[in-house]
């Protein structure tokens, strides 16, 4: 194990070699010493440090100007402040400008040797998640910044569900136009101090689904050997996204709308009710309503998950905002290939814009990403994959690699589209009712 290197920042320098000698450990940590802020912003860049401990009170440059300083160049880098003359007001101020912990004076060793050794242990954790926020503003500024009106009524939906600390919200839109990203919006845009907490209903099984949930109790079953947090409670005072909601077994679906109306959950094998505070977003590429009047969803659940609602457009309704989001998505793609971004070739645009983009902007995503791991020199030539043309039963030609909602929504369009055909031809010959074609037509937004 590396020794942790601490660098201590205090005026006065009888105090700073009594804290050296008290805190300087033979291959645990190394401590040395500046007497100013100024000498301290020096040392740290000329070589790298683990740890700093200031002093607030200094001449020419004190410990929150310093922790300020440093924070320009060096996000994560754990700085902790002590001060003989504290008071909860520059305590604030200091961690407002980034500090680790604020320390009062006189210090006691071994808790503060305690604290810079979890500070830099935990300093990989924050790092990661500065990464995930800047993927996340990254995402939000390539799906919602396009210059649209269908975007700026979600940017504006985002506005205001933000102010709501226990909004119910449901997203819907098709696969690949950013719902999660969406939603990630909400919890950012809310400064929620709690956690934001994804869970994929389809991707658990759903005998761990109610667990991974709810939490469990020591003993619960029979691999139950600890008490476990569900990640619903993981999300205190924050925002837990249920994706994929529609496919939660009726059983779950029940406890959920428990704990909507109740905001207290019960870990499995437990007795006592547990309040938890949290945002509820809830999303899906179906048509709830459709699973409703299925019986596969419960209509009691659907009303408490649909207090506020929006859909994420899909690509083809904006094809004006293809040009900015595939810029967007080199100078992205670039930085995380470690290139220079290319110029993209103007002569791709006009067949970009006239793709029905059935994977929306993931689809792009990955067009762009295909095109930046190939290109070599010149212009970036991006354009739809290829793929085989599959014809169907009504001479309409498809590409293969089709999501099957979008097969359907694509076939009943040109059914629709036939000039001889009657709404009640196109549903008999389509083999359902009248009433599931006038939903489908609905949902798919065919016009009438």
């Amino acid at each position: 194990m590396q020794p942790t290197y601490l660098l201590v920042v205090d005026d006065d320098p009888q105090f700073g070699a009594v804290l050296k000698a008290n805190l300087h450990r033979p291959g645990r940590m190394r401590v040395e010493l500046a007497t100013s802020g100024l000498e301290a912003l020096e040392r740290i860049h000329r070589a790298p440090v683990d740890a700093v401990l200031t002093d607030l009170t200094m001449p020419v440059m004190n410990g929150i100007e310093l922790v300020r300083q440093i924070r320009e160049f060096d996000p994560t880098l754990p700085v902790v402040i002590m001060s003989a003359n504290h008071s909860l007001e520059r305590a604030a101020e200091g961690i407002q400008a980034g500090a680790t912990d604020f320390l009062p004076k006189p210090l006691n060793v071994d808790a503060l040797q305690a604290i810079i050794e979890r500070a830099v242990r935990d300093r990989p954790i924050r790092e990661e998640a500065r990464a995930i926020q800047a993927r996340t503003r990254a995402g939000l500024e390539s799906i919602l910044s396009g210059n649209h009106p269908l975007l700026e009524a979600v940017r504006e939906f985002v506005r205001q569900v933000a102010l709501s600390p226990l909004a119910r919200v449901l997203i819907t839109g098709e696969s690949g136009t950013g719902k999660s990203i969406l939603a990630r919006a909400i919890h950012a845009e809310s400064g929620s101090i709690g956690r934001f907490v994804e869970i994929n209903c389809a991707a658990l099984p759903s005998h761990l689904l109610e667990s991974e949930l709810f939490g469990h109790e020591k003993g619960a079953f029979t691999d139950a050997r600890t008490m476990k947090r569900g990640l619903i409670e993981a999300a205190e005072r924050g925002t837990v996204l249920l994706d994929e909601i529609g496919v939660l077994p009726l059983d779950l679906q029940a406890k959920l709308l428990l704990y909507l109306e109740s905001r207290e959950i019960r870990r499995v094998g437990g007795v006592d009710p547990i309040p938890v505070r949290t945002r509820v977003i809830a999303a899906t590429n179906e048509d709830i309503r459709l699973r409703v009047e299925e019986k596969t969803f419960r209509e009691d659940l659907f009303y408490r998950l649909d207090v506020t609602s929006v859909e994420m457009p899909p690509l083809r309704r904006m094809p004006e905002i293809i040009p900015e989001l595939t810029d967007r998505f080199v100078e992205e793609i670039a930085e995380e290939l470690g290139r220079p971004a290319p110029q993209l070739d103007p002569a791709c645009i006009p067949p970009l814009r006239d793709y029905p983009w059935p994977g929306n902007v993931r689809e792009l995503r990955n067009a762009v990403e295909r095109a930046m791991i190939f290109h070599r020199e010149g212009t970036l030539d991006v354009r739809p994959g290829e793929r085989a043309p599959v014809s169907s039963r009504h001479g309409l030609v498809l590409e293969r690699g089709l999501r099957l909602e979008e097969v359907e929504r694509r076939y009943i369009m040109n059914a629709l589209e036939e000039e001889s055909a009657s709404f009640e031809s196109v549903a008999a010959s389509l083999g359902i009712s009248r009433k599931t074609l006038w939903e489908k037509r609905r949902r798919f937004g065919l016009s009438e």
